[in-house]
């Protein structure tokens, strides 16, 4: 008993560190920029700061844009590292499901295994079976947070071509590429991870952590090392495997002893 206690606590610290500064994070960003953007003096002949160094601004932008990249990417994972504790700690720690019981180490080690096994596969397998009355309208604060970084973005990357327009330095119009570049990667980024998709993650966490919990049970007197064998028979991918064994089948094989 003390032993769940102890990890429940561990994982509800770690759940509330993975959504911290989720929003103080970008407007932290969004404030280093406007503060470096004021120390600059914009006009016809261009930009001066106070050294007069010419395309200041447009190094800047860059930097601006790539920080505002990094931090979607940041934000995206941390959305996904608390939607995973959060279905452990139903299944595990409240609901008690079978084949739990090895830790939240042990578990998330076997959890990356089947992520690694065949990411695009599971995912169809997870919307397939998730509750969707149980998914929420929207996760935290991630659909302000998203379009806030998109809003930050788009307005840096106008003001860069604005500044480009005005004063077409080398150093600027290399900025822009730059900001180009960083803009198809996170246009794609965002496009991947909309709002609709984040808000699903804890139920797709259960039904994976679900399935885990199946393959843990069948390890249970094995290493989890030794994988290859029994996450090939439950994604139906070994050669001795009957019809229905697959984790598509979601039948009971009593051949393999699997559930």
């Amino acid at each position: 008993m003390h032993k769940v206690r102890d990890e429940y606590s561990t994982l509800r610290e770690e759940l509330l560190q993975a959504k911290r500064y989720l929003f103080e994070r970008p407007l932290l960003i969004v404030a280093l920029g406007v503060g470096g953007f004021t120390s600059l003096k914009v006009g016809k002949d261009g930009v001066a700061g106070a050294a007069g160094a010419t395309g200041a601004a447009g190094v800047m932008a860059f930097l601006l844009t790539s920080l505002i990249l990094f931090n979607q990417i940041f934000t995206v994972s941390r959305f996904m590292s608390a939607s995973r504790i959060v279905a452990y700690i139903q299944l595990a720690l409240e609901e008690r499901v079978a084949g739990s019981d090895l830790g939240w180490e042990s578990s998330l080690r076997c959890y990356r295994m089947w992520i690694n096994r065949g990411e695009k596969k599971i995912k169809r397998i997870m919307d397939a079976k998730i509750d969707k009355k149980a998914i929420p309208n929207s996760t935290f604060l991630y659909p302000l947070v998203y379009y806030f970084h998109i809003l930050v973005f788009v307005g840096t990357a106008a003001g860069l071509v604005y500044l480009v327009c005005i004063d077409s330095s080398l150093l600027n119009v290399l900025s822009l590429i730059g900001v180009a570049l960083i803009a198809i990667f996170f246009s794609r980024y965002c496009k991947s991870h909309p709002p609709s998709e984040i808000c699903k993650l804890d139920e797709r966490n259960r039904v994976l952590w679900n399935y885990v919990f199946r393959y843990m049970r069948f390890k249970r007197n094995r290493s989890c090392c030794n994988t290859s064998g029994a996450i090939g028979t439950i994604f139906g991918r070994s050669r001795n495997a009957q019809p229905g064994s697959g984790i598509i089948g979601l039948g009971r094989n009593r051949k393999s002893g699997m559930p």
